[in-house]
């Protein structure tokens, strides 16, 4: 690929008084009455995000596999257009979501079963039969759908095809705000040459030129490595060992310095462990949301229920300690 085909060919100058307006800019937004935040079903997330997820900024999300990723994406997504939670934010958006782990088929089935209580299994009657009357209530959540601004990219693809792929979709819609989700960044595919250390740590350095270049909302799925499961990270002796690091994230040392904010979601049952952290914290349906690093907010680690029947993550109703720092959320 030669230089002409990359996307970093033009330095912007900005004098510093132009920079002073947008930092007034910021600060005026914060006093008006206007939502500038996307909010989610969480309230404890929330506060930790400064009240939601930002435009301008880059979130990436680890985890181990089957601790529920894509399932806390799928949610995020659902809560941004829901208008019950974001109906006071008056700012057009899309969302464009690379999906290289599952079809958008069966994204928006998952979708389905935490709106109509009808299992996933069910749906796809792995065991039993969908009725007439649950296969009429699912067609009538679909309807719901279909006027939704999300848009599908199913096959894996380079990140500088990503990069195109995102600048001809601004151009389509030049006057609305644009979120970026990309599930996950292991799928991405590399540059010849390239291992996949070097096309994550690319990656990351492409998405702070795409939010400061389309001022985009962009979520990343990355994975962890398997430090997290060795031995000694499960010893109930020492549960300061249970929660994950910066260096348990594959790529850590790129892309952690490359994004805004750093999360891993981790669910210490699957791990086999019966009480998690210095607070013995019981593991029963437990999802630690533990956030690594926040440049505009706290870091912290907000607590979460795995509510398998209805298909979604409620806030936890467990009696938290009160703590600053990297602790609870309030």
């Amino acid at each position: 690929m030669n230089y002409q085909e990359k996307p970093f060919t033009r330095v912007v100058i900005k004098p510093l008084e132009r920079v002073l307006n947008e930092a007034d800019k910021l600060v005026k937004e914060g006093m008006s009455n206007e939502n500038m935040a996307l909010k989610t079903r969480w309230s404890g997330f929330n506060r930790l995000m400064m009240g939601g997820l930002r435009f301008g900024n880059t979130y990436l999300l680890a985890g181990a596999s089957g601790h529920g990723k894509s399932f806390f994406l799928n949610m995020l997504i659902q809560d941004f257009l829901d208008p019950e939670i974001n109906g006071t934010f008056n700012k057009p958006f899309k969302i464009l979501h690379f999906g290289f782990e599952m079809s958008a088929a069966d994204e928006i089935l998952r979708r389905a079963a935490a709106m109509t209580n009808i299992s996933y299994s069910s749906l796809l009657s792995a065991f039993d039969k969908l009725t007439p009357q649950q296969y009429e209530f699912f067609q009538e959540k679909l309807k719901t759908l279909k006027e939704q601004p999300v848009f599908y990219v199913e096959q894996p693809t380079t990140r500088y095809k990503m990069y195109q792929t995102i600048k001809d979709f601004k151009t389509k819609f030049p006057d609305e705000e644009l979120i970026v989700s990309v599930d996950h960044t292991l799928l991405v595919q590399s540059e010849v040459g390239e291992n996949e250390i070097q096309t994550i740590a690319g990656l990351g350095k492409l998405f702070i030129e795409i939010r400061k270049e389309f001022n985009t909302l962009n979520l990343l799925l990355g994975q962890l490595n398997d430090k997290i499961e060795s031995e000694k990270r499960l010893d109930p002796t020492n549960p300061s060992l249970h929660y994950p690091t910066k260096t348990d994230i594959h790529g850590s040392k790129q892309m952690y310095h490359a994004v805004d904010v750093a999360m891993v979601i981790h669910q210490p049952s699957l791990l086999h462990l019966e009480y998690y952290g210095k607070k013995d914290i019981p593991t029963d349906g437990l999802v630690a949301l533990h956030i690594l690093k926040n440049r505009k907010g706290e870091q912290g680690l907000t607590l979460l229920r795995n509510n398998l029947a209805q298909g979604r993550f409620d806030e936890w109703e467990y009696e938290k300690p009160r703590s600053m720092g990297y602790g609870y959320s309030e």
